[in-house]
C-alpha cells in the first residue's frame, strides 16, 4: 500500500495523506492501538483526533489530516500512525 502526501492549497498549514488502494480503518481499535502507544486520542465517532505535535485527524476512510506546513513532520507523523494501527505503507509524493 502507497499514500500520496498532498497539500490541500499553497497557504494551508496542513497536509492530507489519501490512501492509493481504498481502505477501511476500524476508528475503534486504532483508537486502542494509538492509546496503547501513549498518544492522546479523542474518538468523536466519525474520526479520531490524535493529539500531539502536529496534531493529527485520522478518518475511517483511512484518510489522515496533519496540521502543519513541514512536509517532513507531516510524513514522520502519518508514518507513525499508520505503523501503530498496523498499516506499514511507504510514502508516495504527489
Amino acid at each position: 500500500m502507497t499514500y500520496y502526501l498532498l497539500k490541500p492549497c499553497r497557504t494551508a498549514t496542513a497536509f492530507i495523506s489519501t490512501l492509493k488502494k481504498p481502505t477501511r480503518v476500524d476508528l475503534a481499535s486504532a483508537a486502542d492501538s494509538l492509546r496503547k502507544a501513549g498518544l492522546p486520542v479523542n474518538d468523536v465517532k466519525v474520526m479520531l483526533i490524535i493529539g500531539g505535535e502536529p496534531e493529527l485527524t485520522l478518518y475511517e476512510s483511512g484518510k489522515i489530516l496533519v496540521k502543519t506546513d513541514d512536509a517532513g513532520a507531516a510524513r514522520s507523523a502519518i508514518d507513525r500512525v499508520y505503523g501503530t494501527i498496523g498499516m506499514t505503507i511507504p510514502p508516495v509524493s504527489a
